[in-house]
């Protein structure tokens, strides 16, 4: 085992939740021991010192320590930590996540066995680190589908559902734990994370950009790790601040990534989707929906010339069309699924 953790790097992101990351970090040291594969954390600028306390309590396992400037989110902090880290497999790793076994051991002898995947998550189960506590699943591998909305296999299934048993190929694998073979951010049009996407959307975007750039997109089954899923985010953004940015990132990355193909199929279809989102609410008096989506619209316009930029270049480097893509990538919506988004429970 010690050789194949020998080739990972480990990445975690702090933003002023320095228990959620120290919660994390015992439960590698707890399976790892002094196998500890090398760990990059980034404070996110948040400069207090509980942050500071961490640092120095996991300074003997050679764990790095990087401080940013100014916040950047996510996106913008594993784009600061990425280059402090070494080895062949860079695993983004949330800090609300708890691990009981060896889960990255599976996902380097997936990708050896699998030389064109670039990205693969393994299995995660919302559990919030609470022990003897029946677990549902945080999805096995998101699809496109035709009305612009992804579709996640196995959210909420119980933990031992069959779905979470079988490796399959998808459009994005879930960022709370999310492997990448070294080369595969040199070679994708626009690196890891757009710096401006902060925190949402932002895994999806560079999955779509992997896909474009020749490389493949998996989940493979692992043994389980827990996720507090909302532990970080929930803290700190409001309902309707994430919703704004997760629209205009949403659109932002069809945009620029969807051929013509998907511009005039897909691109219209979520666009008619958002208008149904917006306005169904807005008519029992709840203007959340209709708000975010206005906010993402404007900003849009504001950001045209980024986006033909963006678009041009991603174009341009693509090895894959649409057709090809949609083929492996795209999942039937149900009508069920299109009535709960158009009711905003998207």
């Amino acid at each position: 085992m010690k050789d194949v953790l020998d080739r990972i790097s480990i990445l975690i992101t702090a933003y002023k939740n320095a228990e959620l990351v120290r919660r994390c970090m015992d439960s590698l040291i707890s399976v790892y021991g002094a196998h500890l594969p090398e760990t990059v954390i980034v404070d996110d600028a948040a400069g207090d010192i509980p942050t500071l306390e961490l640092a120095e309590g996991y300074a003997d396992r050679g764990v790095k320590f990087a401080v940013m400037e100014r916040n950047g989110g996510f996106a913008g902090a594993n784009n600061f930590g990425y280059p402090l880290c070494t080895k062949e497999f860079i695993v983004l790793v949330n800090s609300d996540i708890v691990f009981h076994e060896d889960s990255l051991s599976p996902l380097v002898s997936f990708m050896d066995s699998h030389p064109k995947a670039g990205i693969v998550q393994g299995t995660l189960v919302i559990r919030n680190g609470e022990e003897n506590v029946d677990g549902r699943l945080n999805g096995c591998g998101a699809f496109l589908t035709s009305f612009g909305v992804n579709t996640v296999l196995g959210w909420l299934a119980k933990d031992d559902d069959p779905v979470a048993q079988e490796a399959r190929q998808c459009f994005a694998a879930y960022g709370a734990m999310f492997m990448i073979r070294r080369g595969v951010v040199e070679t994708t049009c626009g690196g890891l994370f757009h710096d401006f996407f902060h925190t949402y959307y932002e895994e999806v975007n560079f999955c779509h950009r992997a896909w474009l750039a020749g490389w493949e997109v998996w989940y493979a089954p692992t043994p389980i790790a827990d996720h507090a899923h909302g532990a970080t985010m929930g803290r700190f953004f409001a309902r309707e601040d994430v919703l704004r940015k997760f629209y205009r990132n949403l659109r932002f990355s069809y945009l620029t990534c969807l051929g013509m193909r998907g511009l005039l199929t897909i691109y219209p279809m979520f666009e008619l989707l958002a208008l149904g989102q917006a306005l169904v609410p807005l008519l029992r008096f709840n203007g959340m929906h209709f708000r975010a989506h206005l906010w993402a619209w404007w900003r849009l316009l504001g950001m045209s010339a980024q986006i033909w930029r963006t678009r041009r270049d991603v174009q341009r480097s693509r090895k894959i069309g649409d057709a090809a893509l949609f083929k492996i990538i795209k999942r039937p919506y149900s009508l069920r699924e299109f009535l709960n988004a158009a009711r905003g429970s998207l």
